[in-house]
C-alpha cells in the first residue's frame, strides 16, 4: 500500500478509537508513603503527614487512595503519647471511610510499654494517661511501678485498653514487593514467617500468651523491632544477608527505622531505606517521609 494511503488508513481508525485517559492513568498510580519514629511528638505527626499529602491543616483527610505506613515508635521520649495514640486510631478511620489507608507498625517502644518498662519516655508523659477508662489499677503486674505512673502501665500492659488496640498493628508488613519493619528481618526471621511474628505479638498484646521471641531483648540482638543490621554501621556482609532475607519474603526491598539519621538513607543498592530521621522534638525535629510510587519510584518528601 502507498504511503500516504497507510497514513490515511491509519488516521480513520484512529477517528473510532478513544482518546487516551491520561487523568485516569495518573489517578490509578498507586502511592505509599512511609514515616519514621514519632516519639509521642503530636505536631511533628501532623507535619510529616501533610508532607506526605494525607491530611490538610485541619487535619481532614485528604490522601484519597493513598497508603501511609508508619514504622513504629509511636509512644516513648516525648510527653503526647496518649495524643499521638488517639490521633492515629482515629485517622486510621476516617482514611478508611475516604478510600485510603493509615498502618502503623509496633516498634521496641510500643514492647516496653508492653513490659511495663518506663525507661526512655518522656519528661512526664504519666499525667494524660490518668483518665483513660477501664484501668486496672490494681493488677499485680503494675507493683513495681510509682503509683504517677500506674495508670500508664495500666493502659500498655498487655490486655490494657490501649495494648488491645496497638495488638492490631503489625510488627512486620509487606505491600507488594516491599517490606516495612521498624527494626529489620534479618533471614532467620524471614524463614520464621510474617504471619506467625505478628500473631505471636497480638497474642502477647492481647494478653494471651507471655512476650514471644520475636520481641526480646533490647539492642543487642537480631529481632524485628531491635535489630539495627540494616540500619547503622551496614556492611557487605549486612548486604548480603538482606538480600537473602528479601529472597525468602518475596520483596524487593526493606524500610526500617530504629536508628536516627541526619537523612533519610538509600544503602545496599537501594535494597533498604532507613527513614528515622529524628522526627520528634527530643531529637531535634527534622521532618522527611519516603514517597513509594506503583512500588518502584522512590524520592524523598520534606516540608
Amino acid at each position: 500500500m502507498p504511503f500516504a494511503r497507510r497514513v490515511a488508513a491509519a488516521l480513520l481508525l484512529a477517528a473510532f478509537l478513544p482518546w487516551p485517559s491520561w487523568g485516569a492513568q495518573s489517578s490509578s498510580r498507586s502511592r505509599i508513603v512511609a514515616i519514621g519514629d514519632i516519639h509521642a511528638d503530636l505536631p511533628a505527626l501532623r507535619l510529616a503527614l501533610r508532607t506526605a499529602g494525607a491530611i490538610d491543616m485541619r487535619d481532614e483527610w485528604i490522601g484519597g487512595a493513598l497508603t501511609v505506613v508508619q514504622l513504629g515508635d509511636l509512644i516513648g521520649r516525648s510527653d503526647d503519647e496518649r495524643q499521638v495514640l488517639d490521633f492515629i486510631f482515629d485517622l486510621q478511620r476516617r482514611a478508611r471511610r475516604a478510600g485510603g489507608t493509615v498502618h502503623a507498625l509496633l516498634g521496641n517502644h510500643e514492647v516496653f510499654g508492653g513490659r511495663l518498662d518506663n525507661q526512655a519516655v518522656g519528661p512526664n508523659p504519666f499525667p494524660e494517661w490518668e483518665q483513660v477508662p477501664g484501668l486496672q489499677r490494681d493488677d499485680v503486674r503494675l507493683r513495681h511501678l510509682p503509683p504517677h505512673a500506674r495508670a500508664r502501665g495500666a493502659a500498655l500492659m498487655p490486655g490494657g485498653p490501649y495494648a488491645t488496640k496497638i495488638a492490631e498493628f503489625p510488627a512486620v508488613l509487606k505491600l507488594r514487593e516491599t517490606v516495612f519493619v521498624h527494626g529489620g528481618v534479618v533471614p532467620r526471621w524471614a524463614r520464621y514467617g510474617v504471619a506467625r511474628i505478628n500473631l505471636e505479638v497480638r497474642n502477647w498484646l492481647l494478653g494471651r500468651t507471655d512476650e514471644p521471641d520475636s520481641t526480646q531483648g533490647v539492642d543487642d540482638g537480631d529481632r524485628v523491632m531491635w535489630t539495627r543490621q540494616f540500619s547503622a554501621n551496614v556492611t557487605s556482609e549486612d548486604c548480603a544477608l538482606l538480600k537473602e532475607s528479601l529472597r525468602i519474603l518475596g520483596a524487593r526491598r526493606m524500610i526500617v527505622a530504629h536508628t536516627v539519621h541526619p537523612e533519610i538513607t538509600s544503602r545496599c543498592d537501594g535494597q533498604v531505606w532507613a527513614v528515622d530521621v529524628g522526627m520528634s522534638r527530643a531529637y531535634g525535629g527534622r521532618v522527611e517521609v519516603l514517597e513509594i510510587v506503583d512500588d518502584s519510584t522512590l524520592r524523598v518528601l520534606r516540608p
